[in-house]
């Protein structure tokens, strides 16, 4: 064998390795979380506040925004009009999902600035990242990210569930009556039409519960959003409800879009009402929606228990 035609099999081999390779390196990046996991060394949870005791209203936004490379339209746009439409609504707390692209997130914090919507944290994890961002209009005492254990299959790389290392975030949110606030924003397992995922996404939702559970200060009041991909209804949608003991705060169906409450002890909590956040920008006479979701917002009141 030549000399040139070892050199041209070898540059053959390297190309047809080359992706192969790269997935290996990067899946080595997956496992990586990056922000604290060991909720049981949160110093709140060692020593937790007083229940406060006035009732407090709080508006509350989950939101999956749908901020994707390759796939989605208009993203910069998109971010500029869902802060827009934040801004006439002015939520207290919102859970972002599918925020994944980190330039198209400055956009979206940065038109933030002009809301009440000040304080910010997102959870960074596996290789594509969360997607999960929470902001708030009162300071972020403590955050905490549980990354789930089960997803979909790594080589399936056009799904990206695996990539996305999806789990739960928590931030405990200082309240302006000097109470504290629990609150946790959730992506779970996407379908995409394939039934094993339900088994995935039950785990996932055992997962949340269990979380949920042991990271929440029973004092203080413990809200969840997010974007479970399951309905009221279904089983791994249940098991959340059952296994973390949580309610529905929303009026009227969301599809698999949901705000929930633990049940508690010391509060109980009322729905005053439940609005979507449906707008569409304008883009050369086109009207195009904020997202492939509609966000939606909770008025909750929260009341000390006798």
């Amino acid at each position: 064998m030549s000399k040139w035609l070892k050199i041209l099999i070898t540059v053959i081999v390297v190309i047809a390795l080359s992706p192969i390779l790269f997935l290996c390196v990067m899946a080595l990046f997956n496992g990586r979380v990056g922000v604290a996991t060991e909720f049981s060394a949160s110093p709140t949870l060692a020593a937790p506040p007083a229940p406060f005791k006035d009732t407090q209203t709080l508006k509350v936004v989950t939101f999956n925004i749908q901020d994707i490379a390759w796939v989605s339209e208009e993203r910069p746009r998109r971010m500029r009009g869902i802060a827009a439409a934040l801004m006439i609504l002015d939520p207290d707390v919102v859970g972002f999902q599918e925020s994944f692209i980190e330039e198209d997130r400055d956009v979206l914090l940065k038109e933030l600035e002009n809301t009440r919507l000040k304080h910010h944290q997102y959870y960074p994890s596996a290789t594509a990242g969360s997607g999960l961002l929470i902001s708030s209009a009162f300071p972020i005492k403590e955050v905490f990210f549980h990354r789930y254990t089960v997803a979909n299959p790594a080589y399936k790389i056009w799904e990206g569930d695996w990539w996305a290392g999806k789990g739960v975030a928590l931030s405990r949110i200082e309240l302006p009556n000097g109470g504290l606030l629990d609150f946790y924003n959730t992506h779970a397992q996407a379908g995409y039409g394939n039934p094993d995922y339900d088994i995935v996404r039950q785990q996932q939702m055992s997962e949340l519960a269990t979380f949920v559970m042991g990271s929440q200060c029973n004092t203080t009041p413990s809200l969840v959003v997010g974007d479970l991909n399951c309905r009221p209804g279904d089983e791994d949608y249940e098991t959340a409800i059952r296994e973390a003991a949580l309610t529905r705060l929303m009026v009227g169906e969301s599809r698999i879009d949901h705000i929930l409450a633990a049940k508690s002890l010391y509060y109980s909590f009322k729905v005053v009402d439940t609005v979507p956040i449906d707008q569409t920008v304008t883009l050369d006479g086109k009207e195009l929606a904020l997202s492939d979701h509609t966000g939606w917002m909770s008025t909750i009141e929260i009341t000390p228990k006798d």
